[in-house]
């Protein structure tokens, strides 16, 4: 409605001054610097528009898990750096620290404290997800297979272990690593970065596969989210945004709390 009163303005202006009658009805000589005011607010009402557009924050948006480097990057820059996170055997997780933890020793730049919380499901206890498929297309708990995931996860977390060892020997950049493990199934994968980032999502599909891996013995149901999308909330977006922030922030707090330690 504002646009069309410019232009209309604008129009008429025109009109007035090349139009004797009009211009003598609106009773001045002056309508074309009025006409080409009324222009200029036309013009910088639109930009004022379309950088309201722009610039106005989001909620949240989605992310898929090949841009969790750029965020990841972004974290390393602080004197600070926290992550807690929650997902299935902390593989994506790892993909995305352990290099960027081994340069802090040669390039440790403004970071000087890293703190790592993972919790991942209690895979030492029965658990139907991941599990075996019986013959009857059921599942149940696949204690060897959950042997085989405990050790990938053993090799993890010795990985940055080693890590921790190195920046210790080095004396400029602290790093803290914690597991934690809950009976629950593997389903959601949150990540906070630094308090004032998330990103969750779940995984979202259900692997049949062979195990042992690539032998003839039976079959077995793996979660896989590698490929899932990430709903990301950042304070850019607001009340609603920094409602979720914290509230998620608080729910792995909660959880954290009441997981077991490394046994």
């Amino acid at each position: 409605m504002t646009r069309g009163l410019l232009v209309c303005i604008f129009g008429l202006g025109l009109v007035a001054q090349f139009v004797k009658p009009v211009g003598d009805a609106l009773q001045g000589k002056v309508y074309l610097g009025g006409a080409l005011l009324s222009l200029v607010c036309y013009a910088l009402y639109s930009f004022v528009q379309r950088l309201i557009a722009v610039t106005k924050p989001v909620v949240r948006d989605r992310v898929s898990s090949g841009e969790l480097a750029a965020h990841f990057d972004e974290a390393f820059e602080c004197r600070s750096v926290s992550i807690k996170f929650i997902g299935f055997t902390g593989e994506t997780l790892i993909a995305q620290i352990r290099r960027r933890l081994e340069r802090l020793e040669v390039q440790p730049g403004r970071t000087r404290k890293v703190d790592i919380r993972i919790i991942l499901p209690d895979l030492w206890e029965p658990t139907v997800l991941p599990g075996r498929l019986t013959a009857d297309g059921k599942i149940e708990d696949d204690r060897d297979f959950r042997i085989y995931l405990q050790g990938k996860i053993s090799d993890y977390r010795d990985g940055l272990i080693e890590v921790k060892d190195a920046l210790d020997r080095s004396g400029v950049v602290s790093l803290d690593v914690d597991f934690r493990f809950l009976l629950m199934p593997a389903a959601l994968k949150l990540y906070v970065i630094n308090e004032d980032l998330v990103l969750e999502g779940y995984y979202n599909k259900l692997k049949r596969k062979p195990f042992p891996p690539g032998g003839a013995g039976h079959e077995v149901l793996d979660p896989q989210g590698y490929d899932s999308m990430l709903t990301r909330w950042h304070p850019a977006g607001g009340k609603d945004a920094t409602e979720a922030i914290k509230e998620w922030r608080a729910y792995f707090d909660e959880l954290w709390t009441v997981s077991r330690e490394w046994r």
